[in-house]
């Protein structure tokens, strides 16, 4: 008798141990808690935008429950405003007096997403998706490997041409996420086309014309659809002959004072602050815009502002 009570003892604290508690509803859960929702991650992980199914298990965690450890604006990548959706966690990876990795799968009735964040000392630091869903036909996977390495790959088919655009992260001790590296075999040829497509724009706001400093580097802003907020267009090139360096970047900035504007990027680190004075504005990155420009350079310039050519009409006589 006393070997069916041990057994059922040994049982019953099996089953606790291993019970976790229900994250669905709208209390307060502790980090503990929390960090159980999420099995280990076996390295290297990966995930892809066409196996997102796999990832949506019955486990969820309420959106109560999740923005209590993540902030609310992790979710304006992809999904803007729209908060109905069903919050999967997927793995996480826990490093011994270091940050901790979580893979968080977010699926709406039109979107798919993986997330990971990044916690240290219980303390969240940052996040970033690494997979969106899309309706066109390029694939996205984003791999993480023993070293904690991010790589983010999206391969597409044009006319039977293949292209890539391969982007590597890095967690830094400032807290967020460096580009190390990017990779691409796409022909940068669109900027006449967004040229032309910024010239059809109108450019009566404040600020609104060409800027430019020398014959390499120049900046394009338009009016937006706001008062206070800003289209641009901004391209660089600088190094000796032997060793350039630059970058393009498109974009909408918008005016936080009188004379100053930031560019956020959409689901990166990028960070643009743009300072006007007098004809001149200077465009000053303070953010990792690694996808947008050599790995030895960085948007640091100042561009003055051209004068419009005046068309004069000529009168009937």
């Amino acid at each position: 008798m006393k070997y069916i009570v041990s057994l059922v003892i040994v049982i019953t604290l099996f089953s606790c141990k291993n019970n976790k508690k229900s994250l669905t509803g709208d209390q307060h859960v502790e980090t503990d808690e929390f960090y159980e929702a999420y099995e280990k991650l076996k390295l290297p992980f990966i995930v892809s935008d066409t196996n997102f199914t796999k990832f949506a298990d019955t486990n969820t965690i309420s959106y109560q429950i999740f923005t209590q450890f993540v902030p609310d604006s992790i979710f304006n990548t992809p999904f803007g405003k729209d908060r109905k959706f069903t919050i999967h966690p997927i793995g996480k990876i826990i490093q011994n007096q270091k940050e901790a990795y979580f893979a968080t799968l977010v699926n709406s009735k039109t979107r798919s997403a993986v997330y990971l964040s990044v916690f240290d000392k219980n303390m969240f630091k940052v996040s970033m998706p690494l997979v969106v869903s899309n309706e066109d036909e390029s694939v996205t996977t984003a791999s993480i490997d023993a070293k904690l390495t991010i790589v983010i790959n999206k391969e597409w088919t044009v006319k039977n041409d293949s292209y890539y655009n391969r982007t590597i992260y890095a967690f830094n001790n400032v807290g967020i996420f460096t580009t190390v590296l990017t990779e691409t075999n796409e022909e940068r040829s669109a900027q006449t086309a967004v040229l032309n497509n910024l010239d059809t724009l109108p450019k009566k706001y404040k600020y609104s014309g060409n800027y430019a400093k020398g014959d390499k580097n120049f900046l394009i802003i338009r009016d937006g659809s706001a008062l206070d907020e800003y289209r641009f267009f901004v391209q660089f090139t600088n190094g000796r002959e032997e060793d350039l360096c630059g970058g393009e970047l498109k974009g909408q900035f918008k005016m936080t004072s009188e004379k100053d504007g930031v560019f956020t990027g959409p689901g990166d680190p990028c960070v643009l602050n743009f300072s006007f004075s007098g004809n001149q504005v200077k465009v000053k990155e303070t953010g990792s815009c690694g996808n947008y420009r050599g790995i030895k350079c960085f948007f640091d310039d100042t561009y003055t502002k051209k004068k419009e050519t005046k068309t004069t009409a000529t009168k009937k006589k």
